[in-house]
């Protein structure tokens, strides 16, 4: 069992546990009924991930430091996961948050936490990762696969095909050219992998 940690910041509802291994179980906290969105009902196609330059903390101080973050800069983004196979639901997935440049009004976005591109992740952070994705796909049809974004013009990346895609790729179809998160160690077929064996088991043991 995960350590216990007293809490960090306002009253969050633990929404599920996730069982990772036969250790180690995590928490999906739902912040979803104190956290407002930038806006309204968005035309959901993709899911782009990124890194929010926020050190790994322990339990869910990390989650509760990202949203702080967040909201002190008038932005939001729909999840969040760490380390420790966590999970933060932010907002609804189909609500406008400013997270991806370019891309906000077709998107939602995970931030996984991490400090640097060049950190190593860990298989419980892909297992947090994926209970995210196959969420969203059973909630909002958003398949596990890589999306195709094409630029839509200038400051406009466009989602030719529906899935998963990159901070950094959002960045370079709208042509802005200023990120490169999550970096090239994030795996997103492993994630699908897992996604789909939590699919069928509803649990990470084993995947």
């Amino acid at each position: 069992m995960a350590a216990s940690y007293p809490p960090s910041g306002p009253t969050v509802r633990v929404a599920r546990t996730l069982r990772l291994d036969n250790k180690h179980r995590s928490r999906v906290y739902d912040y979803r009924g104190m956290t407002a969105a930038n806006g309204g009902t968005i035309w959901l196609r993709a899911c782009v991930h990124h890194i929010p330059v926020i050190r790994q903390m322990p339990g869910r101080q990390d989650l509760d430091a990202l949203r702080r973050v967040l909201l002190a800069q008038g932005l939001m983004v729909q999840f969040g996961t760490d380390g420790e196979g966590n999970v933060g639901l932010y907002t609804r997935a189909k609500h406008l948050c400013y997270h991806a440049r370019g891309g906000n009004s077709v998107t939602c976005g995970i931030e996984h936490m991490h400090y640097l591109t060049s950190e190593s992740w860990d298989r419980r952070q892909f297992c947090a990762a994926a209970w995210v994705v196959q969420f969203l796909e059973r909630e909002h049809g958003i398949p596990l696969r890589m999306a195709t974004v094409d630029s839509g013009g200038p400051g406009v990346a466009r989602i030719v095909r529906t899935g998963h895609t990159s901070h950094q790729r959002i960045s370079q179809a709208a042509g802005y050219n200023d990120r490169s998160d999550p970096g090239p160690g994030f795996d997103y077929e492993r994630i699908f992998r897992y996604a789909r064996y939590f699919k069928v088991r509803g649990h990470f043991i084993g995947a």
